[in-house]
This record gives structure tokens, sequence and C-alpha cells, in this order.
């Protein structure tokens, strides 16, 4: 028996079957919330295969991997198509957030170089343990204002910022062992409220469920700070997981850097196989102006930098 090639173009697309359905069953359990995360990729490969197929007059499988194909781009296609234009003039700020990936602490000089080429006012450091802290002693003086925590794991910070920071501090997030960074901006035009996260990665029952918890802890983080506010860093999850819409929803934010396909991880992939797991998240009316992904500098995560403007007052 000899196998038609049409049918082996049938065969490999049916792995990308359940990651095109799981955005709209994420929460039922945690291993169709990981498929989620490749809802892009299942697209991709769905719709090749679909035009593979028609080409070769394959009607039937055609259809069928089209239908998977659509089903994937209706959970991922309508975040690309939204979110406010952001407004002709007003004041801006410009983010950079990085995760440093302990035991990268050989390329401290290559995170310096990309940090000072960004021209971020605002820098978040995830991963910064004390040998990071070491290495970055440069940027230290070149931003006089910082909070550093820095941690031998996974879950140390460091905060940097060209302007004046109020109330720098760390504040557990969910999970003792994972604190975000709360701050208060002051910008010349305006204070400007900033909660940099880490939340735990999934992959098992009790990492997502600490994930979550740590993104479900964000609202409560957010009180008390100026309704212009800005939420940033590695949350460790895709806009297509169950926890980041109930985030969104619950802390009345604009997933701004959502509104794009900015794949992060891991940056050792080219950019179809990444996944978007670092974000900038919007809320009293900040809008972005643009958003990129960076160059990678030996970490696992690539750069996400933002620039940023609100209304003028």
């Amino acid at each position: 028996m000899r196998l038609r090639p049409t049918n082996l173009v049938a065969l490999l697309a049916l792995p990308a079957f359940p990651p095109a359905l799981a955005p709209f069953v994420a929460g039922l359990h945690w291993t169709i919330d990981l498929l989620a995360c490749f809802a892009v990729q299942a697209m991709g490969a769905l719709l090749l295969a679909a035009a593979v197929l028609f080409a070769a007059r394959r009607w039937r499988l055609a259809l069928l991997c089209l239908a998977g194909g659509l089903l994937a781009a209706a959970a991922v296609v309508p975040d690309w198509c939204t979110g406010p234009a952001a407004p002709a003039a007003g004041p801006t700020l410009r983010l950079l957030s990085l995760n440093l990936l302990r035991g990268n602490e050989a390329n401290a000089a290559a995170a310096v170089a990309t940090v000072r080429a960004s021209e971020a006012d605002v820098v978040f450091c995830s991963e910064a343990t004390p040998g990071w802290l070491a290495g970055l002693q440069p940027l230290l003086a070149d931003d006089p204002h910082h909070h550093r925590a820095a941690d031998p794991g996974y879950y140390g910070t460091l905060l940097l910022s060209r302007l004046p920071l109020v109330d720098a501090r760390s504040l557990p997030l969910g999970v003792d062992w994972a604190p975000a960074v709360r701050a208060v901006v002051r910008a010349p035009a305006g204070d400007v409220g900033l909660l940099a996260v880490h939340t735990p990665r999934p992959g098992g029952r009790e990492r997502g469920r600490n994930r979550d918890l740590a993104l479900a802890a964000i609202p409560a983080a957010l009180r008390g700070l100026p309704p212009q506010r800005v939420v940033f860093g590695d949350f460790n999850i895709t806009p297509w997981n169950h926890a980041f819409g109930r985030l969104v929803a619950d802390a009345e934010l604009e997933p701004a850097s959502a509104r794009a396909f900015r794949a992060t991880w891991p940056a050792a992939l080219p950019w179809p196989l990444r996944v978007p797991i670092d974000h900038v998240l919007l809320g009293g009316g900040m809008q972005l102006v643009r958003c990129t992904v960076g160059a990678s500098f030996g970490s696992d995560h690539l750069p996400l930098a933002a620039e940023l403007r609100w209304p003028a007052r």
C-alpha cells in the first residue's frame, strides 16, 4: 500500500485541532489551558494544510482543515482587530520589560546594551539574581531611581526609572514567593501607577493554579494607584488562556500588547513558533503608541518595549 502525500498532509495537521479548540474550553482543565497557548500555530498549520488539500482537490479533508483553522482564527484574530487608536498628542512614557533568565548572568553586557538602546523611561527586570545586579551596575548609575529585590531563584526583581518613583515596594502577588513591584511614576504630565509582575510559570495543576492565583491578585494590588496605570512584565500566560481574559475584565485593563502577535518566548525559536507571554496592560485612558519585540540578549525571553501616551489633562 502506498500513502498518498495529501493523506500525509492531513495526518500532520491532526495535532493542530486540539489547540484550535482549546481557547474556547481552556477553563475545563490545566492541560487544555496549556494547549490554548498554541492557537496561532494551530491556525497557521490548519490553514496551510487546507490550502494544500484544496489545491489537490481533496475537498472533504480541505474543508475539515479550513474549519479548524477558522475556529482558531475566531479565538485569536478578533483581539488583533480591536482596541482604541492612540491619541494624536499628549505626553509619552517608554517602558521595557526584560526577563533576564537566571543563569544568564554572563550576558550582562548585552542586557545593558539592550536597555540603553531602548531609551526607556522605566525598565522592569525579572529573574534578577544577585549576580545579575552586579552585572547591571552600569544601569543603576544611569537611572537614579530604582527598586531592587534580588533573589537567587527565579523571582528576583529590579525596577529602574529615569523618573522619580514614589512608594516603590515589593508585594506578594497571590503566592508569597512570587512578588510584584508596585510604584507610582512621577511623570512630568502627571502620576502613573505601575505594577510590574512575574507570575509563576504553568506546566502542571499546581503550577497553573499558582499562576492563576497571582493573576487574580492583580486587581487588588492596583487599588490606590492613580487612575492612569500600567501592568507589565512576564505574565507566563497567552491572551487565549482562561485566566488572562478574567484578569483584564476584573482589573478593567486594556490588553494593549495583545492587539497584535508579539511573541516573546522561547527566544531560540523562530517568530511563528513563539508565544506571547510578556504583556503591557493599560488603564485610565493610557493608550499604546507602539510596541515592539526586541532582539535576543541571551535570555529565553525577548525584550518587550512599549511607548505609551495619554490625553493631556
